[in-house]
């Protein structure tokens, strides 16, 4: 098969992106990564996984090539957390815009908290033995941009969250003392969406004020469950928030 899809591409690798579910959590599948058919990390990082579409694609898919290239996580370590390791590559166009390349597979450790970062250190990963792979630009670019429209991944959970978040982010809601909103995902072993509010603290070590909110609905669809989730927000006064809706890391 592999051989087969290499001659129709002459000579280039064929990319395919399939939505896994691992862990049994419906609610958050990842991008599981096929070359000519095939999982080329599967032997030499067993049981390592995909990120989750909403980190991994988009518009702005980290997968998407960009001059001059930049180093991308594609898939991090079994447990689920980039801090644990990274399959990492560099990705890049070729000058004639006809290839894209991964080259330089690296791992790191407490560096990759999702599948881009700024200027990772070179001298702290090591390098994976893994041979270079080149697409045809045509062919990857498409099957980025197809992953992306798919939606069948996103849960009814994932949905409300999503739409939740889409009403509140415009409104730059603060939560007292000056946490700002950063994301909604669906609550862990819970009904409802959990809201996580936050204020990042880089002296003199990066830190977090944190404050999660939980809301629930009883409506089923997921637009009305949003609305209804963001009426209830927004009908409270900040000061009240954390009383009527908060969460506790025991919780």
């Amino acid at each position: 098969m592999a051989s087969d899809l290499r001659a129709g591409q002459g000579g280039l690798a064929v990319l395919s992106l399939r939505f896994e579910v691992v862990d049994d959590r419906p609610d958050w599948p990842v991008v599981s990564v096929l070359v000519d058919g095939r999982d080329p990390f599967a032997e030499i990082a067993p049981g390592w996984r995909g990120f989750g579409p909403a980190e991994i694609l988009g518009p702005g898919s980290p997968l998407l090539p960009k001059d001059p290239g930049r180093r991308v996580a594609v898939y991090c370590c079994s447990c689920g957390e980039p801090g644990c390791g990274v399959i990492a590559p560099v990705i890049f166009p070729s000058p004639d815009g006809r290839r894209v390349s991964w080259v330089d597979f690296h791992d790191y450790t407490g560096v990759f908290d999702g599948p881009v970062i700024n200027s990772p250190d070179e001298n702290e990963g090591r390098s994976w033995d893994l041979p270079d792979l080149h697409f045809s630009r045509a062919q990857y670019v498409a099957e980025v941009d197809r992953a992306s429209r798919d939606r069948s991944w996103e849960t009814d959970r994932r949905r409300v969250a999503r739409l939740l978040y889409e009403r509140l982010e415009p409104l730059k809601l603060v939560l007292p003392p000056g946490l700002s909103l950063a994301w909604a995902a669906p609550a862990w072993r819970r009904n409802g969406v959990a809201l996580m509010f936050q204020r990042v603290i880089g002296v003199p070590q990066p830190a977090a004020d944190q404050q999660m909110l939980q809301l629930t609905s009883t409506l089923s669809d997921p637009d009305q469950a949003a609305e209804d989730m963001a009426q209830q927000l927004l009908s409270t006064h900040p000061d009240g928030w954390v009383d009527s809706f908060g969460q506790t890391p025991e919780d």
